[in-house]
């Protein structure tokens, strides 16, 4: 019996249903180095590996769009009265037409240099997509702007002002795409396809955590044919919570501006700024410091500001009624004995 088992054959895989692999399934005919070369050509020597990576990386952050560039101190710009301040006398009557255009009167007294009045006419139509709003005073300087929207993303914008004064008139276009994280800018100042001068700048702000975002901004000039002049700009906002920011930002390689923000409380927003000047060829180096406050009451807002210069300003704006505002203003420059008063009126219906 013992001989009958070990002559008797040994069963064939195929007879027992077993799938034998071949030798180059098993891969014995390829080299042994073939996988790395592969996944060397596929990733290391491929930019589009290092794309991906990064924009899924990117996508597991999650991170918030910075917004533009150009508003990084936005909040500043909103507490401080630099541009709120009035000079003389101003009314401001707006009339709103239908619920995407509306037009304006503005009328000036007590302005300083050669021309003590103004008048302008301005009108704004908008609507999801597009905006346009021009005005037209009465020395026939025309200021025009146009925004449109080509998707939710990419923007359009054209800026022009025809002056009196041809030193003065300017065209301006801008292309602005906005990202999930980022926002990048380009802009073209008085361009000239015949000689190449005009004006050129392109920016970039990323976000790299959710309080934190960087950018960059590269300006190229050229004011005359064969005059080139090129500066860099950095930017940096620090942004730990909702009520408080930080920002710090470069022009050039000669001035640093650095600025503070905090909401206070629900009503109360306070905020510094500092800029500094360094030109050594100019034997230049200055520094000025401006802290500002402002205040919302029930029926009205109070702005206050002071600079290292002596010059304290402020700015009350009473809400008399709904559409209708009365705004008085006043500047006492102490260095220089020099005083400003405005007062003025918003009419809206």
């Amino acid at each position: 019996m013992a001989e009958a088992a070990q002559q008797q054959p040994h069963a064939s895989p195929m007879a027992t249903g077993i799938a034998v692999p071949s030798i180059s399934d098993m891969g014995f005919n390829k080299p042994r180095h073939y996988d790395v070369e592969e996944e060397i050509h596929q990733k290391f020597w491929n930019p589009l590996y290092y794309y991906k990576a990064l924009n899924q990386h990117r996508m597991r952050l999650n991170l918030p769009n910075p917004g533009q560039f150009e508003y990084l101190n936005k909040e500043i710009k909103t507490t401080m009265l630099t541009n709120f301040a009035i000079e003389g006398g101003r009314a401001d009557l707006a009339k709103i037409l239908s619920p995407n255009f509306q037009v304006m009167h503005s009328f000036q007294l007590g302005l300083p240099g050669g021309n003590p009045s103004a008048f302008e006419f301005a009108g704004v139509y908008a609507d999801e997509n597009t905006m346009m709003h021009g005005k037209m005073d009465t020395d026939f300087n025309l200021q025009a702007r146009f925004n449109h929207a080509l998707s939710k993303d990419l923007q359009l914008k054209v800026q022009s002002q025809l002056m009196t004064n041809d030193s003065q008139s300017m065209v301006q276009l801008e292309g602005e795409y906005t990202g999930s994280d980022y926002t990048a800018n380009i802009k073209a100042i008085n361009p000239s396809m015949v000689d190449g001068t005009g004006i050129y700048l392109a920016n970039y702000l990323q976000s790299i955590t959710p309080k934190l975002s960087v950018g960059a901004e590269l300006l190229y000039q050229a004011p005359m044919p064969k005059v080139q002049e090129t500066s860099i700009s950095f930017a940096m906002r620090y942004q730990p919570s909702a009520d408080r920011a930080w920002v710090a930002q470069t022009q050039g390689s000669n001035i640093l501006t650095t600025s503070y923000w905090r909401k206070v409380s629900e009503k109360c927003e306070a905020g510094a700024e500092l800029q500094m000047l360094n030109v050594p060829s100019q034997g230049r180096r200055e520094a000025s410091c401006s802290v500002g406050v402002k205040y919302d009451f029930a029926m009205s807002t109070f702005r206050a500001m002071a600079d290292n210069f002596g010059k304290v300003s402020m700015l009350l704006e009473e809400k008399i009624a709904p559409g209708f505002s009365f705004l008085l203003s006043g500047e006492l420059d102490h260095l220089k004995g020099e005083n400003k008063f405005g007062i003025g009126i918003n009419l809206e219906s």
